[in-house]
């Protein structure tokens, strides 16, 4: 353990990164999930085997649509812990 500030805020900070991973982790995962219950819906089929329109047809769910902004967000602020620090 560091015995400074300095020491003790980076270390906080890197708990705060690997804490956020798992949040990203996890918010895969839920999107996954969201991604195979979807696949299900017959409004499906026609986007089926195209990337780009199957991207598409997920993003037009809000349940999908909040997984995906929550994730941006998250992504966001771990970007943000990282820089500051690289600052410490």
């Amino acid at each position: 353990m560091a015995g400074n500030t300095r020491g003790k805020i980076k270390e906080h900070l890197e708990g705060v990164h690997r804490n956020l991973d798992w949040c990203l982790h996890h918010l895969v995962q839920s999107a996954t999930l969201i991604e195979n219950q979807l696949t299900q819906l017959p409004a499906f089929d026609g986007c089926k085997g195209d990337a780009a329109k199957e991207q598409a047809f997920f993003m037009t769910h809000p349940m999908y649509q909040a997984v995906m902004s929550l994730g941006k967000g998250v992504k966001t602020f771990d970007e943000l812990t990282q820089d500051i620090y690289l600052k410490v």
